[in-house]
């Protein structure tokens, strides 16, 4: 069962004047992230590995009257991650917000998972967040301060089949999170994290429910439902907002209470209660 659409709490203009970049912003759960943060007054950033995505999704945005810069890079490397950064701010004169967004994932077990593989998810993951996170705070946010959401996942204290790659990196992601909070709320900067759960029309999604033969995208948490990209969306709205002024090192886990499920008895639950 899908969820239906989530209510919107937050003033249209709670981000007029600033500007946010979401790295692999042109599809999936970034796409919403770019989507929702322009819908709230923000002029918008977005890059990713395939420029021709990003500029479809920029036409979408544009045609909703948001505005949007596009440039294509790969996180891994710095020299692009730099090059991307100063663009951004020759265009707009500022950056406020990134969202580290950008991710590979491909679901295999360990010994199928290749030690390129297995690199260039960390490479990512987490070096790519690392890059995007440096560029910003040295090119900008040092001096005028920001905000910085991670996307990560809330694999740090159990083991996951199919993700071994994807785990290790998202759990460095979330210590990055959490260092880069300390050494950087003096310059006016917040750093906060998002752990999306099983999210429906994604293809991470869809890539892990024909991995394990599942058929179909199913809900395994306590609250029996599939969230939406745009649920993670109005989370990171929220840890960039005002109303999160006094936030910074947390994490938020939006996946329906499956990460505190360890029994995964939700399931068994709903069934029993029928």
């Amino acid at each position: 069962m899908p969820l239906s659409e989530p209510v919107d709490v937050f003033a249209p203009d709670c981000l007029r004047g600033q500007v946010a970049f979401v790295t692999g912003g042109g599809t999936g759960i970034g796409r919403e992230i770019a989507r929702v943060l322009g819908r709230h007054g923000a002029r918008i950033a977005i890059a990713s590995r395939r420029r021709d995505v990003c500029e479809a999704t920029a036409a979408e945005l544009r045609g909703q009257g948001i505005e949007v810069h596009v440039d294509q890079f790969d996180v891994r490397k710095a020299f692009e991650v730099e090059r991307v950064t100063k663009g951004i701010l020759e265009r707009f004169g500022r950056l406020d917000i990134l969202v580290n967004n950008a991710a590979g994932n491909f679901p295999a077990p360990i010994s199928k998972i290749s030690y390129n593989g297995f690199k260039s998810v960390v490479d990512i993951d987490l070096l790519g967040t690392y890059n995007c996170s440096k560029a910003a705070f040295e090119l900008s946010m040092r001096e005028r301060g920001g905000n910085i959401v991670n996307i990560a996942a809330a694999f740090e204290l159990r083991g996951v089949a199919y993700q071994a790659h994807v785990a290790a990196a998202k759990t460095g992601v979330l210590s990055l999170t959490r260092s880069c909070a300390v050494e950087w709320g003096p310059h006016g900067i917040r750093v906060n994290g998002v752990n999306p759960g099983a999210t429906g029309e994604t293809e991470g999604m869809k890539r892990f429910a024909d991995a394990v033969h599942q058929g179909e995208q199913r809900a395994t948490n306590p609250l029996g439902v599939i969230s939406h990209g745009q649920d993670v969306a109005m989370s990171v709205l929220f840890l960039v907002s005002p109303a999160a002024r006094h936030v910074t090192g947390q994490v938020i886990s939006v996946d329906g209470g499956s990460s505190v499920d360890e029994l995964k008895m939700g399931p068994i639950a709903q069934e029993s209660g029928r």
